[in-house]
């Protein structure tokens, strides 16, 4: 009987510990705080030629000779870069393209079949000149180490080419993290520098670059770099700054917590801050908690406390410090229930989450006097939880 006990215990420590970990991936999903992989502050990215290359079954340079008005288009072909033996003819090729190309035009041709291996090729067609397909054609294959095709496409960022220059920072924002941290040290500083203050680049491409300024390794260029990004947080500023996550993520890097104090007292506890700037700086601090390393994370904890006091931003906060075990924010997160300002579903249902995952007793009791207070309330939020997370609330 007593090892049947110790076994059912056992059973019953690790079914809690299944589902604290489910609620914490719940609250995480519902506030849309994902581990970072790739570049954290590259936006939604598109596949670039080189994992286009890769996933066709025929990879092409063509002329267009003539077209039929309905994107059916018959093509020279100049060179087949992969899979010719999928083609019926070596230098011609008719074929429906999705994109509109004028005669003369070069095009790329990514042929990808459809169905089973012997099924008829789909066509995808990218307009490309002399200069960007000898870029492409040049390019390392994906299956070279990161490093390597990262510092082969360095140079390519903000080409004069539009084709190239976006290729080129595609490839970056795909790469994982460390991978761009380690290639950062290819890139000039000065010009990085002068693309963050260029109106001429695009917006989507400045968080990258405030964050590749942070990535310096050289004592002089980081100092420079510091008081650079340094400006860019203090000028004012009253639209919408795209990229400045990045910035603020670079800074951190670069100032520590001299950094840190610098956006919290600006961002974090300025009630008055923008919501853009909050949401870029939550980006940030959010980044340096799973990359940096000079800042205490203990310290990150309590600038994203400040948080809690703004309703708007209160459900991010908690899902935030739930992920990162601040269970010493637990009094602080129970007595925004019900308050005034603070009664939003999303609200309720973070506090729920954050008590439920807490591992200390009074997490556990506080959630009991919730449950006593407010039945149908918590009910409600253990119920969407449980819809999250797919599993059962009961004990």
């Amino acid at each position: 009987m007593a090892k049947q006990s110790n076994s059912s215990a056992r059973e019953r420590q690790w079914a809690k510990a299944i589902r604290v970990a489910g609620l914490l991936a719940a609250i995480v999903v519902a506030s849309h705080a994902a581990p970072l992989v790739a570049c954290p502050f590259c936006t939604a990215l598109e596949p670039s030629l080189s994992q286009l290359r890769e996933r066709a079954a025929v990879v092409a340079l063509g002329e267009v000779q003539s077209t039929n008005g309905a994107n059916r288009s018959h093509l020279r072909l100049h060179n087949v870069l992969k899979g010719a033996s999928h083609l019926s003819a070596k230098n011609t090729l008719d074929a429906s393209l999705d994109l509109a190309a004028k005669p003369g035009s070069l095009v790329i041709l990514f042929g990808t079949q459809e169905g089973a291996p012997s099924g008829p090729l789909s066509w995808h067609a990218v307009a490309v000149n002399e200069a960007g397909y000898a870029y492409f054609a040049r390019a390392p294959k994906v299956s070279a180490t990161t490093t390597e095709r990262l510092r082969y496409f360095a140079p390519f960022l903000e080409n004069p080419d539009a084709l190239i220059a976006n290729d080129a920072y595609l490839e970056f924002g795909h790469a994982p993290f460390d991978e761009v941290a380690r290639a950062a040290e290819v890139l000039s500083m000065l010009r990085v520098r002068e693309w963050l203050t260029d109106d001429k680049v695009p917006p989507a491409r400045k968080g990258f670059y405030g964050l590749a300024l942070g990535l310096c390794t050289e004592a002089d260029q980081r100092a420079i770099n510091a008081e650079f990004l340094r400006g860019l947080v203090v000028a004012p500023e009253d639209d919408f700054r795209a990229g400045f996550d990045g910035v603020l993520g670079g800074y951190l890097l670069l100032a520590g917590v001299e950094g840190l104090e610098l956006v919290e007292s600006r961002f974090l506890a300025n009630v008055n801050a923008a919501d853009g700037d909050v949401r870029h700086a939550l980006t940030a601090l959010r980044f340096y908690y799973e990359y940096g390393r000079e800042i205490p994370k203990d310290r990150l904890k309590v600038a994203l406390r400040h948080l809690l006091a703004r309703p708007e931003f209160a459900a991010t906060a908690i899902t935030d410090l739930a992920r990162w075990n601040d269970w010493d924010s637990l009094d602080s997160v129970v007595a925004l229930y019900a308050r005034e300002g603070y009664i939003q579903p999303a609200i309720g249902r973070a506090i729920v989450g954050y008590l439920a995952a807490c591992p200390k007793a009074d997490g556990a009791a506080a959630l009991a006097r919730l449950r006593k207070a407010d039945p149908v309330g918590v009910r409600a939020a253990e119920s969407a939880l449980t819809l999250t997370t797919g599993g059962s609330r009961s004990e």
